[in-house]
């Protein structure tokens, strides 16, 4: 076969695939494995359709809790910064009445605003005031006393905050540190200006667990985990001071930012993972796919079944081949796609056995059955998978060529023959057959299904009129 004829075969054989598969799974020599593709097929398509499905809804569930999140984080912003400024203000008055009082300083006064202001807020664990850089008022002394008289020049830890309020002339939050006095706390720094001289620092030292019960008590949630570090110098070069600082490096945390005095605080917040969601993710993604194999078995089964039925009801059951009712509709097929492509001409190959009536008389009809079979299998050998070979009845085949001309069918015609010729053997003993063949090409004398078949008939006949003449 060249390359031409082979490409022109293959162009009509996947063009029957896509007109009519189970015609095909019919014709396949592997119909089990060809519904067992499809199958395949179903499995994958349905599988990745379930996939994307939970892809799409774990999306959207993901910007649901990132929606959440984001309001979580918000209103734990704003929770803080109330109970941040409900203390902070009480330095700046306090440090208005320093600029005004400064130069005729009563302690006595001064201890008694103190105490008013320490005992009308939360959270306050000290005020200190410093006259210059050295701590002269504390308040309450009790538990504080170390903090009285500390020189801001001498504590390395302090005083770079320190500096970095005055030069900036506004209040600095600092913090958590170590307190002198003990504990860890914030302190919120304000610097004392007198005619633009500097003149001191009003130092408010907020308790950390106070201040952070109070702002988070009715934030607590078993969904949330959120943790806080400092920015822009607060803190410890910007470590975490609350929450677990692992809340930070997950990429799928909210953060947001808070201004504070001279500073932002940083917020990350992240849902926890419930306890059994993994599994009951799993265990959709094995129901998609569990899903997918019954519906792909399912399909390949049924197309099996119809294939099955197809074959018992246009295939002949001994040679496999297809029986006359296919093969006038192949050939009506053949006849219309020829007329509408106008492509090479159509041929009938219409063939009988010689010598099966003996073998089938003498010894009987599974010999019979087997010459038959035997002739049926060589023929279809020589026959194009694209073209059509049918047993029309008794010891008659008929094969439909397309794209041919007559010195094809002429070729084929011999090979056939030679071929049907080969001795065969059954139970121990050799038979052999011949074939007197009659072929027809589509003309305008035989332009139907009808009329080419009528004419290769014919020849059939006028065939082994001559083979009987010549062997006589």
């Amino acid at each position: 076969m060249g390359s031409r004829e082979f490409t022109t075969s293959l162009g009509r054989l996947l063009g029957r695939l896509v007109q009519d598969p189970i015609q095909c799974l019919r014709d396949s020599t592997n119909s089990a494995a060809f519904a067992r593709g499809i199958g395949v097929l179903i499995f994958v398509a349905i599988g990745v359709f379930c996939e994307l499905l939970l892809m799409a809804h774990a999306r959207e569930a993901e910007m649901q809790n990132h929606a959440q999140s984001s309001a979580y984080a918000n209103n734990l912003r704003a929770r803080i910064d109330r109970e941040l400024n409900a203390v902070l203000f009480l330095s700046s008055g306090l440090s208005s009445y320093l600029v005004v009082r400064h130069d005729q300083l009563d302690p006595y006064e001064l201890n008694r605003i103190l105490a008013n202001l320490y005992g009308s807020s939360r959270h306050i664990h000290n005020f200190s005031i410093a006259v210059g850089y050295r701590v002269r008022y504390v308040y309450p002394l009790q538990g504080n006393e170390k903090a009285l008289g500390m020189d801001y020049t001498q504590m390395p830890t302090q005083w770079p905050a320190v500096q970095r309020a005055i030069e900036s002339v506004r209040g600095t939050l600092a913090g958590p540190i170590d307190l002198v006095q003990g504990g860890t706390g914030f302190i919120y720094r304000v610097p004392v200006f007198v005619k633009d001289e500097y003149w001191g620092m009003v130092s408010t030292v907020i308790n950390k667990n106070s201040f952070f019960t109070a702002a988070f008590d009715e934030l607590r949630s078993d969904r949330y985990q959120f943790a806080i570090r400092g920015k822009d110098g607060l803190g410890a070069a910007g470590d975490v001071f609350y929450g677990d600082p692992a809340v930070f490096t997950d990429p799928t945390a909210i953060q947001v930012e808070s201004e504070v005095p001279n500073g932002k605080w940083i917020y990350a917040v992240r849902t926890k993972e419930l306890p059994g969601n993994t599994g009951v993710e799993w265990m959709l993604h094995a129901a998609g796919w569990l899903v997918a194999a019954l519906l792909g078995m399912a399909a390949a089964k049924l197309l099996l079944q119809r294939a099955e039925l197809a074959r018992h009801a246009g295939f002949d059951s001994l040679t496999g081949l297809p029986n006359r009712r296919l093969l006038d509709d192949r050939l009506e097929q053949a006849v219309r796609r020829h007329e509408r492509q106008e492509s090479d001409s159509i041929g009938v190959l219409f063939i009988d056995l010689d010598g099966f009536k003996a073998i089938n008389d003498d010894f009987g009809h599974k010999a019979g059955d087997a010459a038959l079979h035997a002739a049926a299998q060589r023929i279809r050998s020589e026959i194009r998978l694209s073209d059509t070979v049918a047993r029309w009845g008794g010891d008659e085949f008929v094969a439909v060529i397309e794209g041919t001309n007559e010195d094809f069918m002429q070729a084929l015609s011999l090979r056939l023959r030679e071929r049907i010729e080969l001795p065969f053997e059954y139970e121990g003993r050799t038979f052999q057959i011949s074939a007197s063949m009659g072929m027809a090409l589509l003309s305008p004398t035989a332009a139907t299904s009808e009329a080419l078949l009528e004419l290769a008939d014919q020849r059939m006949f006028k065939d082994k009129q001559q083979r009987k003449s010549a062997n006589r």
